[in-house]
């Protein structure tokens, strides 16, 4: 019988066929099924070693791996049989970790083989880590199976071990304010938003509570102050906006005091502060969904200020840093504003007109005694500024 060239061809083809075949079939994979919580009140691991498929004459019959693994991460405590090879097992697999660092998992059948596309056996097991934490396992020891076994296992594949921390929101966790709202008087006065940051059944965790005036047209920040917590930094984005960053003391509710000064003139606007926390530990296990709104009011009102009830009357109106005088029966007009010495420090000087304005937008912060004059009348007020 002559050996031709197709003849070769066809042998070659066979052999690279069965041999990448082989080497598909010659590895052990430890596939991990299950990435650990560690907010979850279950923190277990899963983890099987597998070969693919495994067929009658494979001659399956026993096995005996060894899984090296951190102490101070994994702990293994089970070995499951249901949906894998050895769930029919004559001898049902054991799980010894008589030395440190390494499960070693081993049982046999007598008659039949183990067949079919499952894992060989399951281990499960408890995570002791954090969520920055990973085990990435390992094969110290080479692994055996009876000598019938057809099969030689020489790559080995292993899945780690992995953690996650998925928050839960919680709505008692949170910031905010002590009142409805706050009132400030006058451009440039301030006030003080008071609020408080609730850590129920949380303790020494840092966070950072963030405070934004929506219109900063009406007001801005001034200043702010943290008492029961650690002050990491208050950061000030914009005059606006402000993140106070702080670990809480034991278990305690930390309070953010904010003031607040009124840029405006006008007679009544409002705005509000947003307010929300965010945990900023590394596996927070709480998304705080507690948040807060406050109105933020400002006012500057007319003060309207009479010297008499006969028709002389002369009206005075003070609103910020403005003053207005009506005279109503043709007198001559004039404003006058003293120091709180007696100085004269601004005047209009007498005018024939009805209705005289002022401004003392330009004169330093102090009191002052404004005197509008209607012909002889007078009216009188005190303004701080």
């Amino acid at each position: 019988m002559t050996f031709t060239l197709k003849s070769l061809v066809m042998c070659m083809l066979a052999a690279v066929l069965a041999a990448s075949s082989l080497t598909a079939q010659d590895t052990l994979t430890i596939r991990s099924y299950r990435v650990v919580d560690v907010c979850s009140s279950e923190r277990r691991w899963l983890i099987a070693p597998t070969l693919g498929i495994v067929r009658s004459q494979d001659s399956l019959m026993s096995f005996d791996i060894t899984i090296g693994y951190d102490t101070a991460v994994t702990r293994p405590t089970d070995v499951l049989t249901e949906g894998t090879l050895s769930a029919n097992l004559d001898y049902k697999p054991t799980l010894n970790t008589v030395v440190p660092g390494e499960m070693r998992i081993a049982g046999f059948n007598i008659v039949r083989p183990m067949i079919g596309d499952k894992p060989i056996v399951a281990i499960s097991g408890d995570f002791k880590g954090s969520c920055s934490d990973l085990d990435s396992l390992s094969i110290p020891w080479p692994v055996t199976f009876n000598e019938e076994f057809k099969r030689t296992i020489s790559v080995y594949t292993i899945e780690p071990i992995l953690a996650v921390a998925n928050a839960k929101t919680r709505t008692n966790v949170g910031v905010f304010a002590l009142g409805d709202s706050v009132v400030i008087r006058g451009k440039d006065s301030l006030g003080s938003v008071s609020s408080l940051v609730s850590l129920i059944d949380l303790s020494s965790v840092q966070a950072s509570a963030t405070y934004t005036i929506q219109d900063t047209n009406v007001a801005v920040i001034e200043s702010v102050s943290l008492t029961d917590a650690n002050l990491i930094e208050i950061e000030r984005i914009n005059r606006g906006k402000v993140i106070v960053h702080f670990s809480q003391q034991g278990i305690t509710r930390p309070r953010v005091l904010i003031n607040l000064r009124s840029v405006t003139a006008a007679e009544n606007i409002r705005t509000k502060i947003d307010m929300e926390l965010k945990i900023n530990d590394s596996c927070g296990c709480v998304k705080p969904g507690l948040v807060d709104t406050i109105d933020v009011i400002c006012e500057n009102p007319m003060v309207y200020v009479s010297s008499s009830a006969d028709e002389d009357t002369a009206d005075l109106l003070v609103a910020d840093q403005s003053i207005r005088c009506q005279c109503y029966h043709g007198q001559t007009n004039a404003i006058n504003v003293y120091s709180i010495d007696g100085m004269l420090v601004a005047t209009t000087g007498i005018r024939p007109e009805s209705e005289t304005f002022l401004s003392i937008d330009g004169l330093p912060h102090g009191a002052y005694i404004i005197v509008g004059h209607c012909g002889s009348k007078k009216s009188v007020t005190l303004k701080m500024k």
